[in-house]
């Protein structure tokens, strides 16, 4: 743990040092690609959308099963927020499953990567939709 934290504080001086040293303004968009492009246009409201419902389903379906017993968290990172209660939960679901996507999206467009922008939250909604109805299931 003492190494992690030390690598981390290096890492840290090192990104701050050269945030120093440097005073230019870097343009982050890939060349051809419309700079003006709105991140939350249609599409990507419509799929951020659809990853917040579904991950709601998956955080009740799940909190309804593992309160009566009948089924256990499946992933192993899940496991340890879940086991928390409903705090967990909320910050499992909400944190990770909608805050991930949505900050990925989200540099995802600004280095112009768009089709990929707009597949990381359509992934996640069907993964967590599919683990919401495989709840109900059991």
């Amino acid at each position: 743990m003492q190494k992690f934290a030390l690598l981390l504080a290096v890492l840290f001086v090192a990104m701050v040092s050269c945030a120093q040293e440097r005073r230019q303004t870097f343009d982050f968009t890939a060349e051809g690609v419309p700079s003006h492009q709105k991140f939350f246009d249609r599409k990507n409201l419509a799929l951020h959308s659809w990853n917040l419902a579904a991950e709601t389903f998956d955080a009740f379906t799940t909190r309804r099963g593992t309160s009566g017993g009948r089924i256990n968290e499946l992933n192993p990172w899940g496991r340890v927020f879940v086991n928390r209660g409903w705090g967990g939960q909320a910050a499992f679901s909400y944190g990770f499953g909608v805050g991930g996507p949505l900050l990925t999206s989200y540099l995802l467009h600004r280095t112009g990567h768009h089709k990929l922008e707009r597949f990381i939250p359509a992934f996640n909604a069907s993964a967590s939709t599919a683990a919401g109805a495989w709840n109900l299931k059991h």
